[in-house]
């Protein structure tokens, strides 16, 4: 986000302009503390443009909220398509899951801004089902699997979307955690990156036979070679 500088807008879009200065301040003081005067100060305008585009604040962050769903998708997107985790792998999954680790603690104040409830969570809800969020690209990745495995009858316990859902219901808990300094609460030596590999290891393994358990530690990588990001 850094890379966009809001004074682009004498080149483009005020209110493009404005978004980004609103993300710049965020990632710059790691929280939402800030007000409309200090992006549009940012952005090198008047106090009152912003609100020619923006009705006040929280329609602002509804906006910026939309650019970190953006930057997660193209997050999850580059590592999917890294050759280093090839289609149809466990470690393919288990790639995206430490890369949505490495988002949530990169850009932890848009992780707080992405997911928590700011009074207006059905809207949130609607935004983010019609928007790129990365969970597709992840449900990619596991059908991609199951396919591999034999497994896609959508009637089964193995459905995609179900496994998708547990798998980004983990990662996210994991995240939230570490965010929070609560991950090592009981074991000290708990790792976020490993955490997620075994659990999802176990997830996936669970789902499938002893006869299929070969085949998935086939798509492993050896663990110390794995280039998680």
């Amino acid at each position: 986000m850094k890379a966009i500088q809001a004074r682009s807008y004498h080149h483009g879009n005020l209110r493009d302009a404005l978004i980004i200065a609103a993300a710049e301040l965020i990632e710059e003081r790691g929280s939402l503390d800030f007000s409309i005067t200090d992006t549009a100060k940012r952005a090198g305008v008047s106090n009152a443009a912003p609100y020619r585009h923006f009705r006040d604040k929280e329609d602002l962050l509804d906006n910026v909220r939309h650019l970190a769903f953006m930057g997660l998708h193209e997050h999850a997107r580059r590592l999917l398509d890294d050759p280093r985790h090839p289609k149809g792998s466990a470690e393919a999954i288990i790639a995206l899951g430490c890369g949505y680790l490495e988002y949530a603690r990169e850009k932890r104040a848009f992780f707080s801004l992405m997911w928590e409830d700011r009074g207006q969570m059905a809207t949130v809800r609607d935004e983010i089902e019609s928007k790129l969020s990365g969970f597709n690209v992840l449900l990619e990745a596991v059908t991609a699997f199951c396919r591999r495995l034999g497994h896609c009858d959508p009637n089964s316990h193995t459905q995609p979307i179900k496994i998708a859902t547990q798998l980004w219901a983990m990662a996210h808990g994991i995240a939230t955690l570490e965010c929070n300094h609560m991950l090592d609460l009981f074991d000290r030596s708990a790792s976020p990156e490993q955490l997620l590999r075994d659990s999802s290891l176990s997830l996936l393994r669970g789902l499938y036979s002893r006869v299929d358990d070969e085949v998935i530690t086939a798509t492993l990588a050896p663990q110390a070679e794995l280039p998680l990001f």
